[in-house]
């Protein structure tokens, strides 16, 4: 008989066979499902760790930088690190400083209106001059240094170090890197003193810190850094507080100030940023120099990033860029000479130091971790904001009665709209000037422009053009001016109260005094509507008269240097020269 197919057997191994593959693909399946929520367990974990841990924040200031004076305005300058930082951020387009340099640093770091710390009005500290940041306001710093971030400052302080609890390392920061002054040379790290024993000069280039008790060290005078350019060096200890972030405390969120001297005079510049590719389409000495120094700062950012990519922390860092004032267009180069800088804040009116836009109307954005790109926001900020706006985004807690709002909303998409109902550009009694913007207007009160820069200046293009097109080259008796004013308040105060409110300025009335602006309309400050406008004159008065009440005198009085604190005592160099105050 034929044989049959043994089919039970072929179907017990069928059945087995299937059974094998019904084993893997089950396994298989398990192990993929395994697999996809340990991916998925991780990336949230990852998530929810790096939502929860706090950024590092790099906050970049420039120094007398102009409106004018950067790429995403369309200048004649171009900043390409800075420019795609600030077109891959926020943009802010109607961000405002102090007019000058000290008040913005100490409006920065409190928060507080500088003319409620006695720092009002366009005088800055002058070497081996009291007056400091009142030791009665706690920083910013401080309260980034309590929620655990380590701090740090390179570059320009200029808030006072008379004793050594008003510097910087006492101050909230753990290092310190630059130096004490307002400006310096930026080769010989020299600062010219205003003190009576022979007008000296003193070395200004150190490294302070705090040791592990909390002690200060500010005796570490850099003399072995003299000769080399400083804003090389600024940009070498950037890149070092990386590495050792990275290193030593790498738990540990960063908080890195870089305090740029640039492009603050004395105009100095190596030749190479003067010379470059981008520079050469500029025909005008002093513009193209001028334009050096400020790719020398913009190339310091592009290192200084690029080190934190490599470091794998860029993505979790904010960055925010501000200018301390407007652009500065002239410079003093002996006592008879005065000549462009090179600056320009075309098309807006003024110049440093004034209360017109450009003095405190400044290049500024925000950029990094959930911050949207490619954006620009007409909403109003104020320096001030900065302090409690850092503090909401960090979600720490801020300090009660600061002047500044928080516009945290603005570092994300939630909104474009400011929080602010009005801001003070400034208020002082020396020189008798106020300004307040209220929504779209505008009112300045006295004079805006002590030093006689009213005008809109564009930026120098023809070769040899050494003076303004528009105005000349503005500055006037500027300095004997000041002085007169200060004579004149120093007198009054010997012989009655300080004034307590705008209309006490000028007791004959305030007719001819003030000045109105719709900047929705009028953002250059073409047209005065005072006359057409007295109950918004009115009001706006009245909320200066109820800022001012909480005035304090100004301390910074462009007095001359202390004898006690000339750098022929300490060894050629600025020291503080006045005992603790906790201690005395």
């Amino acid at each position: 008989p034929s044989e049959l197919p043994n089919t039970s057997a072929e179907a017990k191994e069928k059945k087995s066979s299937g059974s094998s593959l019904s084993k893997l693909h089950r396994f298989l399946l398990v192990f993929i499902a395994v697999v996809l929520i340990i991916t998925i367990a991780l990336l949230c974990w990852n998530f929810l760790r790096r939502r929860n841990k706090k950024p590092h924040v790099l906050l970049l200031i420039a120094d007398d930088l102009g409106w004018a004076d950067v790429g995403w305005h369309s200048s004649d300058i171009w900043t390409p690190a800075l420019t795609e930082l600030a077109r891959n951020g926020t943009i802010l387009n109607h961000f405002y400083s102090q007019p000058i340099c000290t008040a913005s640093r100490a409006a920065l770091l409190s928060g507080r209106y500088p003319f409620k710390l006695g720092l009002q009005g366009s005088r800055p500290i002058l070497a081996g001059a009291p007056g400091s940041l009142p030791l009665t306001s706690k920083l910013l710093p401080e309260l980034m240094k309590d929620a655990g971030y380590r701090t740090h400052m390179i570059g320009k302080w200029h808030l006072g170090f008379e004793t050594i609890r008003h510097t910087p390392v006492m101050r909230g920061f753990d290092t310190f890197f630059g130096f004490y002054n307002g400006m310096q040379d930026y080769y010989t790290h020299t600062t010219s003193g205003f003190d009576v024993v022979n007008g000296t000069g003193g070395y200004d280039m150190r490294r302070d810190y705090l040791d592990a008790e909390g002690n200060p060290h500010i005796n570490n005078i850099l003399w072995g850094r003299k000769g080399e350019y400083n804003t090389f060096l600024f940009t070498e200890e950037a890149i070092n507080v990386v590495g050792d972030h990275v290193t030593n405390h790498a738990e540990s969120p960063l908080f890195l100030v870089m305090s740029y001297p640039n492009p603050h005079s004395p105009i100095q510049v190596p030749e190479q940023f003067v010379n470059s590719a981008q520079n050469q389409h500029i025909h005008n000495e002093f513009r193209k120099t001028y334009a050096g120094l400020v790719s020398s700062m913009d190339e310091s950012v592009a290192n200084i990033t690029a080190v934190l990519r490599e470091k794998g922390m860029m993505d979790d860092t904010l960055v925010i860029f501000i200018s301390d004032n407007g652009g500065s267009l002239t410079r003093v180069v002996r006592k008879d000479t005065v000549l462009p800088t090179g600056s320009s804040n075309y098309p807006l009116r003024g110049d440093k130091g004034t209360l017109w836009e450009a003095g405190s109307r400044v290049p500024a954005f925000i950029a990094g971790r959930n911050v949207p790109k490619g954006r620009t926001v007409s909403a109003c900020v104020h320096i001030t904001d900065i302090f409690p706006s850092l503090m909401s985004y960090l979600n720490l807690d801020s300090l009660d009665k600061l002047d500044g709002k928080d516009q945290s909303k603005l570092f994300t998409v939630e909104t474009e709209e400011t929080a602010l109902d009005y801001f003070i550009y400034d208020i002082d009694p020396v020189y008798k000037q106020a300004a307040i913007r209220y929504g779209n207007w505008k009112l300045i009160v006295g004079e805006p422009a002590p030093n006689e820069v009213n005008g809109r200046y564009h930026p120098l293009q023809k070769e040899g053009e050494s003076s303004y097109p528009d105005s000349g080259l503005p500055m006037g008796e500027y300095v004997t001016k000041a002085y007169g004013m200060i004579g004149v308040y120093k007198a009054a105060i010997n012989t009655a109260p300080m004034c307590t409110s705008v209309s006490c300025f000028y007791p004959d009335g305030l007719q001819n005094k003030v000045k109105l602006f719709d900047l929705s309309v009028d953002e250059y400050e073409f047209n005065d509507l005072s006359s057409q406008h007295p109950d918004i004159v009115s009001k706006l008065i009245d909320i200066l008269d109820k800022e001012m009440s909480e005035m304090i005198p100004p301390v910074n009085l462009l007095d001359e240097g202390v004898s006690d604190a000339s750098p022929l005592f300490f060894n050629g160099t600025w020291m503080p020269w006045l005992p603790d105050p906790a201690t005395s």
